[in-house]
């Protein structure tokens, strides 16, 4: 592992060799200074022939009395092995503070950006004076601006001052990406060591240049801490840590320094996995809830794949430096290390104005906790939903602190439409008990859940099989992606080998979608029983699938090639126009016993005068359904403490439940089509 660097300590002497290279070992009887005051005056010609004799007699006592301790120091309880590099000597407290600060220096583990502004984290911890004396730095003060600002600039800065670094805070795209890689720094960690309660503490501070999060402001403070039981850095040298705190959002999640199933260590080096965006430290890779100012609120993500630094060391003083002189002269600065803007976005204060500056001990009894709450691998509809609302909620509420108007006229615009929408119209007049009849688009929402409740009793065993199935399968890619034995720390949450994953993950996502299309397929089959006035039955339905499953095939066929365009950005139109052409193939299937090339064909020809109306429809249709599950499930989460376990199997249940609803809907749709193509027909052949 490379470390960064720092002071290079002098050589081991004599006296050293002889008290022996292990600190915490007590070597008898002060033979070194003996045998180095005797030897000296040998070697200056001050002894005569008797202090001669002297000096060989001191020598052969000290090193029997050497040699007879190493039985006893074999005996002793086995200690973890000290590098080679920690092996030199102190020479002065401020020598001691930076090798405890390069012993302990800690090995940062961000997500993987593979494309520049692509996904992962772009910034690492930066130098403060990477961005000092830069002409596009601006430290905003009440006194006035001051252009490319040295330490000493912000030294003397009043409160109230933002450093203002060149970007968009609410909307950055990928401007400070680009512009930290002009900085062309080096990672670097700032250490600093004090004492409280009679312990001593080592703080890693890091500064990033912009957080990029739910919230969003320029410059981010992060840190992480060990506590030792010793009085100052030289006792420290002789211990290892007692406990480490990884500060996240405004709390901290706190670990025994031997508690290797949460901590990891790399070469003795405490490994820090920062969250993407937040750069809030955790101590594994994970996707992590919170919902609170000391959690964040929101979703951190640490997940694999991770790629590891090993930032340079640089020795913080431990009191803020009284003049302006100082090189570390910032750290009095008494404003915000960003750009001034509303609410959580606006530029943090410095190390010195937090409370573990001041008190670190007492900060971790107040702020600390056990530990985090890690989601799934897998994390399920409830967890998706909850990170997806809230990611969703702040991309709103950054938009409307950055343009109020346009959000404002954006969301006017969007109530009229949906009023308009919904006057154009009707609502009332159907008929849920004739399912085959021409219904306007209202019409058909309002009886596609009227027959849904009519037929519950058939539905209630087709939406149970679909719940099982669906948490069976999320049972089964959960055990699919369990790390392997060979992860690494940048690899904590790797998947077995990719024979067990792909299979199992692509295995139990299509036994879903094959329950989902028996079930789409008898929910249709009841619909047409009740059009033909006979007594719904599931047996009888599922009897009929089984001698024909064409409309199964029709669905799996059609939905499946709809999904995959779908789940592509540059695919999604292509996507939208076979569902404008196809969104009624598997029920003319169904209904009217076509095969997958007829029912296409078929669902063509009646939407071709309705594609506005049947795509609308069927996307109405289709995310009623996906979306519930989600939404249901993230607001237990948000508004209950139910385990994510729970709110995941409520979610699933409520997406089961309503996938009949949408159904019902589509195989209302093929009636209203098919009754208005065959009035045209017959219209054409009287013309």
């Amino acid at each position: 592992m490379v470390l960064g660097s720092g002071r290079r300590s002098a050589g081991p002497t004599v006296g050293a060799l002889l008290r022996g290279s292990d600190p915490d070992h007590v070597w008898p009887c002060s033979c070194s200074d003996r045998v180095s005051n005797v030897w000296s005056a040998v070697a200056m010609g001050d002894a005569g022939p008797r202090r001669a004799a002297r000096a060989a007699i001191v020598v052969l006592l000290c090193l029997g009395a050497l040699l007879s301790t190493v039985p006893a120091a074999a005996t002793a309880p086995p200690r973890a092995p000290v590098p080679a590099r920690h092996l030199a000597p102190v020479v002065d407290d401020e020598a001691a503070e930076q090798q405890l600060a390069e012993r302990y220096a800690p090995v940062v583990v961000v997500r993987t950006q593979a494309r520049p502004c692509g996904d992962g984290e772009p910034f690492l911890p930066t130098r403060v004076d990477a961005v000092l004396g830069r002409p596009d730095v601006v430290l905003r003060t009440p006194r006035g601006d001051v252009r490319a600002p040295r330490a000493a600039d912000l030294y003397a800065a009043p409160p109230g001052s933002n450093l203002d670094l060149p970007g968009r805070v609410l909307s950055p795209g990928c401007d400070y990406e680009r512009w930290a890689g002009t900085l062309q720094e080096r990672p670097v960690v700032y250490a600093r060591v004090v004492t409280q309660a009679g312990g001593l503490v080592l703080q890693y501070w890091f500064w990033w240049v912009y957080n990029d999060w739910n919230d969003r402001h320029e410059g981010d403070w992060e840190m992480v801490q060990l506590v030792f039981d010793a009085p100052d850095a030289r006792a420290a040298l002789t211990v290892p840590p007692r406990q480490a705190a990884y500060a996240q959002h405004e709390g901290a999640e706190v670990a025994d320094w031997t508690d290797r199933d949460r901590l990891a260590l790399l070469d003795g080096h405490p490994v820090v996995y920062p969250g993407q965006g937040s750069h809030a430290a955790y101590f594994t890779q994970a996707v992590w809830f919170g919902r609170s100012a000391a959690t964040g609120f929101g979703c951190d993500d640490t997940t694999a794949p991770g790629t590891a630094v090993s930032p340079t060391v640089e020795l913080l003083p431990t009191d803020v430096p009284r003049s302006g002189s100082d090189p570390y002269a910032w750290l009095a600065y008494k404003g915000r290390w960003g750009q001034r803007a509303p609410g959580f976005n606006n530029g943090p204060t410095g190390p010195a104005a937090k409370q573990q500056w001041a008190a670190p001990v007492t900060w971790v009894e107040q702020e600390g906790r056990e530990a985090a709450v890690a989601l799934p691998p897998v994390p399920g509809l409830a967890a998706e939903g909850f990170c997806a609302l809230v990611a969703g909620g702040s991309v709103v509420l950054l938009e409307v602190l950055e343009r109020p108007v346009f959000v404002a006229m954006a969301l006017l615009a969007l109530v009229v439409a949906l009023v308009a929408l919904a006057r154009s119209t009707r609502w009332r007049g159907g008929d849920a008990r004739q399912p085959d009849r021409e219904r306007r688009t209202g019409q058909i929402l309002v009886d596609g859940a009227a027959v849904a409740v009519g037929l519950r009793g058939q539905l209630l065993p087709a939406s149970l099989a679909l719940l099982v199935t669906g948490v069976a399968a999320s049972y089964a890619r959960q055990w699919s992606v369990r790390p392997g034995a060979d992860a690494g720390i940048t690899e904590v949450n790797g998947s077995r080998n990719a024979w067990v994953t792909v299979p199992a993950s692509t295995g139990a996502w299509l036994v879903l979608f094959v329950v989902q299309a028996v079930v789409v397929t008898v929910v249709l089959d009841l619909l047409a029983q009740r059009a033909r006035a006979v007594q719904p039955s599931v047996t009888a339905a599922l009897r009929r699938l089984v001698e024909r499953p064409a409309p199964a095939v029709t669905y799996l066929l059609g939905a499946g090639a709809v999904t995959v365009l779908f789940s592509s950005f540059w695919l999604a139109p292509v996507g939208l126009v076979l569902l404008s052409l196809w969104c009624v193939s598997f029920a003319a299937s169904s209904i009217e016993g076509l095969g997958p090339r007829a029912a296409f064909a078929r669902s063509a020809a009646l939407t071709r005068t309705r594609r506005l109306k049947s795509t609308m429809l069927a996307l109405v249709l289709l995310y009623s359904a996906t979306l519930c599950g989600p939404v249901v499930g993230g607001l237990l989460l948000l508004a209950t403490g139910w385990p994510v376990a729970l709110c995941n199997v409520v979610a699933a249940a409520c997406t089961a439940l309503l996938v009949p609803v949408p159904t019902i809907g589509i195989g209302l749709l093929f009636f209203d089509l098919r009754r208005e193509h065959c009035a045209a027909e017959m219209t054409a052949v009287r013309g």
